[in-house]
């Protein structure tokens, strides 16, 4: 029986060179005087754990056969294309809103549409929000848009 190869071993492949690509970039970002942590961190971390799960990926795909009768669920899927429009959205209003206004709706919503409710949508916004703004700006010294709080 020919054995064709698997989907999940192709995107792991593909997976491992966008980051092999994103790490080699990053690599490149040298940091700025007086800084200790350099632009090209966030994108190393991304880079090398796309790159180290993609081949994980790849690997699993191949020692482990595809059941025919498994039915894979949708790829594309209202929760999705929610979420997809909600980061499209975020980030053309982080500029104009600023990166607290514009995160915290984006949290809300991301909230409201993962069927959580209102109250734990109304307290989770703002603490995630604060406490990703709070890492940005004091821990890692990188400024963030303010806009309408500027």
């Amino acid at each position: 029986m020919k054995r064709s190869i698997p989907m999940d071993s192709v995107l792991g492949v593909i997976f491992a060179l966008g980051g092999a690509a994103i790490l080699q970039q990053a690599l490149n970002l040298h940091p700025l005087p007086g800084m200790s942590v350099g632009p090209g961190l966030f994108p190393s971390i991304v880079g090398g754990a796309m790159g180290l799960l993609g081949v994980v990926l790849a690997v699993q795909g191949w020692l482990v056969p595809d059941d025919p009768e498994d039915e894979a669920p949708p790829l594309v899927t209202w929760f999705a294309a929610g979420i997809v429009a909600s980061l499209i959205a975020l980030i053309f209003a982080t500029p104009v809103l600023g990166f607290l206004v514009a995160g915290t709706i984006f949290a809300f919503v991301v909230v409201m549409i993962s069927k959580g409710g209102w109250l734990a949508a109304l307290i989770f916004s703002p603490i995630a929000t604060g406490a990703v703004y709070f890492l940005f700006t004091l821990v890692l010294r990188v400024s963030l848009p303010r806009g309408l709080l500027g």
